[in-house]
């Protein structure tokens, strides 16, 4: 397991220490942290390379792949943070993993309750009962009309996670609604829904490794609540996590994530284009492509792809735009639009959301901004690797981050 040295004796008692996975349709990346202080303290970083054929639009469809590689990322990482913490590193067995695709749905419910007793406190087991009435009443309904849009019977289609976005208690918001008092309830639910046969996919990679999944976090969410000030009760933006084989979308309005969308266009499509348009193989298609985003391609090159990129950057476009149409009752889309992703760095993706006619064919009220996001965007994350520096290493931090949310 994870590429260590098998012969070594590791004590089976519970570590201090924990795993998150982003299993992504180009790459693999692992971070091994400590929660130190309230913050996610990273000890060990990895980025590995997956085999072409091991993932599409992030599903896994070659498990023994995908197994090799996350255990040799997963291994990368443990040996970093054993050398970072010395003879007291405990081997983690427990793991935060990513799940994203373009079946993968995530919604907002908006329900109204009147409290019996309403000067009494509100407690956790009171919003135990109020989400498991959330899930009695409400997810029938919602995952017929997710199977339908997936294409896919309801039995096929699971529930990721489900947790309280906001409250307001008389009309006001608080984060944790634990302590307060009041008479009438507002609860914003965000509930994910993915199908069954992805779900298992990412079990049995689990399970081959010898690791516990305490959480499956649909990674758009992660990002949307793990980026600094994306709580704030002020904060609007639109999150875009350009992946190989899908482009993930967030929106978040005034602190609230109403949804995340997926579309299964991301990195992959323009690396293919270059391999048509210069007759060569992936591997080195994919090395001419991140040339050219970081604007060291020859200029006959850099002349081709950019007339070649076109109809890509179009249809990307247009995938972008109905994922934000998708989304309910928005009024007004925010101007604030976030990159990241290992496809983000196409110079044209950027260009693309600056020049798009948004005011013409959605509700924004001006032309939004585009800013690249880091890892150093993630909130409560303390690097020691130094490793986690682009812009694709954005979710996995996030995942890590994710830790913090009970």
């Amino acid at each position: 397991m994870f590429g260590l040295n098998k012969n070594k004796k590791f004590a089976p008692r519970q570590s201090n220490y924990h795993l998150s996975v982003d299993i992504g349709t180009e790459y693999i990346k692992s971070a091994v942290f400590k929660v130190e202080d309230g913050d996610v303290v990273i000890l060990g970083y990895s980025r590995i390379k997956q085999k072409e054929s091991s993932m599409y639009a992030a599903f896994i469809i070659n498990l023994q792949s995908v197994i090799e590689s996350c255990d040799k990322s997963i291994g990368e990482a443990v040996t970093q943070a054993m050398e970072q913490e010395g003879p007291n590193f405990e081997i983690p067995t427990d793991v935060i993993i990513g799940i994203a695709g373009e079946l993968v749905h995530g919604v907002t419910i908006m329900v109204n309750v009147e409290r019996d007793n309403q000067g009494s406190k509100i407690t956790e087991k009171e919003i135990e009962k109020f989400v498991d009435k959330v899930k009695r009443y409400t997810f029938s309904s919602t995952i017929d009309e997710i199977s339908r849009e997936m294409g896919l019977k309801a039995s096929q289609v699971v529930e990721v996670s489900t947790v309280i976005n906001s409250v307001y208690i008389d009309n006001v918001k608080v984060t944790n609604p634990v302590g307060y008092s009041g008479a009438e309830l507002v609860y914003k639910v965000f509930s994910t829904f993915a199908p069954k046969i992805h779900l298992d996919s990412i079990h049995q990679v689990t399970n081959a490794l010898n690791l516990k999944s305490t959480k499956i976090v649909v990674e758009p969410y992660a990002l949307a609540v793990g980026l600094k000030n994306m709580k704030d009760p002020n904060a609007n933006a639109i999150i875009i996590d350009v992946g190989g084989g899908t482009t993930d979308v967030a929106l978040v309005n005034n602190g609230d994530i109403i949804g995340t969308k997926m579309f299964a266009v991301g990195g992959k499509v323009f690396t293919k284009r270059v391999q048509k348009e210069l007759g060569v193989d992936y591997e080195e298609a994919e090395k001419i492509k991140i040339d050219y985003s970081n604007g060291a391609a020859a200029k006959d090159v850099d002349l081709k792809l950019s007339k070649a990129f076109e109809m890509d950057i179009s249809t990307w476009l247009t995938g972008v735009e109905i994922a934000l149409e998708s989304f309910q009752d928005v009024k007004e889309y925010p101007t604030q639009i976030y990159l990241c992703g290992g496809g983000a760095l196409l110079p044209e993706i950027q260009e693309g959301l600056l020049t798009y006619p948004w005011l013409q064919t959605l509700n924004f009220k001006k032309f939004p901004k585009v800013n690249f996001i880091f890892p150093n965007s993630v909130s409560n994350i303390i690097d020691k690797t130094k490793s986690a520096t682009l812009p694709m290493d954005v979710t996995p931090l996030a995942l890590a981050r994710m830790y913090l949310e009970k």
